[in-house]
């Protein structure tokens, strides 16, 4: 090889010879005299990338930008000035309508065949207008776990789930049944699997499939038909809204309560329990319905500025082409102890608990990605609080009738 100094002088040499030459010279990092796609991600995500990219993608560099947090993106993306802001971030999807409607991110073109990779369900995280914003590259839900030493046999339903807790609290082997933190104020998030296995929705669909906040569902027919269950629930003592989350650990995790319901960030915990334990969905309450979690989708987004950057081809590839690749997408999801959101990155996984909490979340709910969910935490967490502590509960048909007109009214204040 010769270097690029020798080469430039025989090129002289020869001229002074009178000898025509042609000289192609190569700059040592030609790579490195072109633009590179900025990237915004948290250290996890950023670590990935570093690891996974060190040659950039498709020949152009990639530059990774360290942030406190997803929600530390979000915010500076508002404010930052053109010239220093990034081609892609990585985002939370429930961000994606307060993006989109503030003109910041693009759609993307993914393909049939890369939105096949996909759950419907964790894809609709990023669907906002018709159009997707967003590459998921994980998920994450609520499970059920169950102390197989106090429950050797899985309840199939939630009627059974009932009737264990009653008996065991009843023999003094437990004092608590289900152990699911609401912290006295409610916890609308924690609960939903019951919410939903009765029959609630939070937002229905418009004809593009977005949510539609016209059609709030937090106290509709069938859900109010089927709350009787929640005053069996609370005579028997089985859910206690007392309980905040570290409260509903400890009780499992020291063998008071026969079931939890938690998520993979107790992962650590989980595999501390000194007992034997299943992971699964929460048993169906109402015949035909299966409670759904809500999904919690993180994932990367091309902003307006690629655009002005000269970078929206290249950043859109990255996104839809690099981030949605199986080895990618399991190495994110390794890396933050959550499923990957490509279906075939799931043989990636290495963790076999991760992989139960990712199945239980299989018919799981996207968090509605639109402001207006802002309004719907604080009112459906309260009706949950008041129906589930004991004595002197309300009912569950004027409590959640309550936290519907409240939520319809926090909505039509923010329009």
């Amino acid at each position: 090889m010769i270097a690029v100094g020798a080469m430039r002088r025989a090129l002289v040499t020869c001229i002074g010879l009178g000898v025509v030459a042609s000289l192609i010279v190569i700059a040592p990092n030609a790579q490195a005299a072109n633009p590179p796609i900025v990237v915004w991600a948290d250290q996890i995500r950023a670590d990935v990338l570093n690891a996974e990219f060190p040659q950039g993608f498709h020949g152009t560099r990639i530059k990774v930008v360290v942030k406190d947090s997803l929600a530390a993106i979000k915010d500076e993306l508002k404010t930052v000035k053109p010239a220093d802001a990034p081609d892609v971030i990585a985002a939370e999807h429930e961000s994606t309508g307060e993006l989109v409607d503030a003109k910041l991110v693009r759609s993307l073109v993914l393909g049939s065949d890369r939105i096949a990779v996909f759950s419907p369900n964790v894809l609709s995280g990023f669907r906002y207008n018709g159009k997707i914003f967003g590459v998921p590259v994980q998920f994450e839900n609520l499970a059920m776990v169950t102390n197989v030493n106090l429950v050797p046999k899985q309840p199939e339903t939630f009627k059974k789930v009932v009737t264990i807790s009653t008996r065991l609290m009843k023999n003094n082997k437990t004092s608590s049944g289900v152990a699911v933190g609401q912290g006295g104020n409610g916890n609308a998030y924690n609960m939903f699997p019951f919410f939903s296995g009765l029959g609630g929705y939070v937002f229905g669909k418009d004809d593009k499939g977005n949510a539609n906040t016209a059609d709030v569902g937090i106290a509709n027919p069938a859900f109010l038909g089927n709350s009787t269950q929640i005053k069996d629930w609370n005579a028997a003592g089985v859910i206690d809204s007392s309980l905040n989350t570290q409260e509903a650990k400890d009780a499992f995790a020291a063998g008071k309560a026969p079931f939890w319901i938690t998520g993979p960030w107790d992962l650590n915990a989980v595999i501390a329990l000194p007992f034997g334990y299943r992971i699964t969905s929460v048993p169906g309450m109402v015949s035909g319905k299966s409670p759904a979690p809500l999904l919690g989708m993180k994932g990367f987004m091309v902003t307006i500025y690629a655009q002005a950057h000269q970078m929206r081809k290249q950043a859109s590839e990255f996104v839809v082409e690099g981030l949605s690749r199986a080895g990618i997408q399991a190495a994110f999801g390794n890396a933050a102890r959550r499923m990957p959101a490509s279906n075939k990155a799931v043989s990636g996984i290495t963790d076999a608990r991760l992989k139960a909490f990712g199945a239980a979340g299989a018919a799981g709910v996207a968090i509605p990605n639109v402001p207006a969910m802002s309004a719907v935490w604080a009112p459906l967490g309260k009706a949950w609080a008041v129906t589930t502590k004991g004595s002197g509960a309300s009912g569950p048909v004027p409590a959640f009738t309550d936290a519907q007109n409240n939520v319809v009214q926090a909505i039509s204040a923010l329009s």
